[in-house]
């Protein structure tokens, strides 16, 4: 019996070792390939490269999604006198459009009570900005869309390794995110030997991610195959408005809970000498366009508008960016602005700052600049980023 039970023991064992080896064998293939990749770089590291003034850094990793870690470390390096804060649809305002230090601490706001922790971080540093340009999308205040729950602050371990990270490698090969071919030359020469500073695995393989100022160049696909007969409607968010679903919820006001903890966070930054700018960033001109059709069912935004100026806050609108002579040809998607578009923007704040007796914050020449050389465009041409020309890649006939 005993002999039974010990052959029996032995046979499983041989199983499991022929199942094992081999998985943990490719699990540290993953891990080089992830290594060799800047995936698993620590933060003060991927800093200290984009500090440096000899390289041109982007930081795109496709493990971790909350970036708030990485661009409050940032911050205390940096120390700018002008901060963005903001979702993603603030990342397009560059170093380069102002004429003071700058750091673009957008993509850490999805909700006023992450903006709380945004917020409370800026004031914890040990180097304030001067002014920050706080960017709010209106579907913060909806308390249809975002019911108000009480303030927790972020406990969960950010940018932290998981284990499952190591089977990352094997869905991006069955998506067809990577090739066999990235995978191998990866795990044979690392990013940081490579020609271009790219860390992670969307800046190695699309040049896309955060740079040193904070700000996001995006993929863009030049899409050479395109038609130019073949006109598309990308933006989604068009039949959102229609219906009232989702971020676009219909609202006649803002919430009188999320108003209340947005005013706070402001009073917060003003007793702490910090000048405030509310900038209801832009959408797409056809989905502005949407919206306006169906202002009816959008009294947040006059509601809004109303009670940010009532406290004495210096609120731009650039909701529609006709405003600004912006169009939908120079927007990433029906959502996000590029650079040309931020760009008119700022040159809009300039003028809308000095007519209240205000100093400009944007640097003119370089904005103007910007939006002579590349009207039309989503991204200003930088050869540090690519060398390929911007296609129509939102399939609405854009010249380009």
């Amino acid at each position: 019996m005993s002999s039974s039970t010990s052959s029996s023991e032995r046979r499983y064992l041989v199983f499991l070792a022929l199942f094992a080896v081999p998985l943990f064998l490719l699990l540290g293939l993953n891990e080089l390939f992830l290594t060799n990749a800047g995936e698993l770089t620590p933060i003060p590291q991927i800093l200290a490269l984009q500090q440096d003034p000899e390289t041109f850094c982007l930081y795109g990793t496709a493990l971790y999604g909350d970036t708030f870690r990485y661009k409050m470390e940032a911050l205390a390096l940096r120390k700018p006198e002008i901060i963005v804060i903001g979702s993603s649809r603030m990342l397009q305002l560059r170093e380069r459009f102002f004429a003071r230090p700058f750091y673009n601490l957008s993509n850490t706001i999805s909700n006023l009570n992450e903006g709380r922790d945004v917020v409370e971080g800026i004031l914890m540093s040990p180097h304030k900005p001067k002014i920050v340009i706080f960017g709010i999308d209106f579907w913060w205040f909806n308390g249809s869309y975002i019911p108000p729950v009480p303030y927790r602050p972020r406990s969960e371990p950010l940018h932290q390794f998981e284990g499952y990270f190591l089977f990352k490698p094997f869905l991006w090969l069955k998506e067809g995110k990577i090739t066999p071919t990235d995978y191998v030359h990866t795990m044979l020469r690392p990013a940081a030997r490579d020609t271009q500073c790219n860390i992670g695995i969307q800046a190695l393989k699309r040049r896309s991610g955060f740079a040193s100022d904070g700000s996001q160049y995006p993929f863009i696909d030049p899409d050479p195959d395109y038609a130019p007969d073949r006109q598309e409607h990308p933006f989604g968010e068009i039949k959102q408005i229609s219906a009232g679903v989702d971020r676009y919820t219909y609202a006649d006001t803002a919430d009188p809970r999320h108003m209340q903890a947005f005013l706070q966070l402001i009073e917060k930054l003003r007793k702490a000498n910090i000048e405030v700018i509310a900038l209801l960033p832009p959408f797409a001109e056809s989905v502005a366009d949407a919206l306006e059709q169906e202002k009816a069912h959008y009294g947040i935004f006059d509601d809004l508008k109303s009670q940010i100026r009532a406290a004495g806050v210096f609120l731009l609108d650039a909701t529609d960016p006709a405003f600004f002579g912006s169009s939908n040809c120079e927007f990433i998607d029906g959502v996000h602005p590029g650079d040309v578009t931020m760009a008119r923007l700022l040159l809009a704040l300039n003028r809308e700052r000095q007519r209240a007796g205000l100093a400009p914050i944007g640097n003119t020449e370089v904005l103007r600049r910007t939006v002579e050389e590349n009207a039309g465009l989503a991204m200003a041409r930088d050869a540090r980023v690519t060398t390929a020309k911007e296609g129509d890649f939102l399939h609405i006939g854009c010249a380009k």
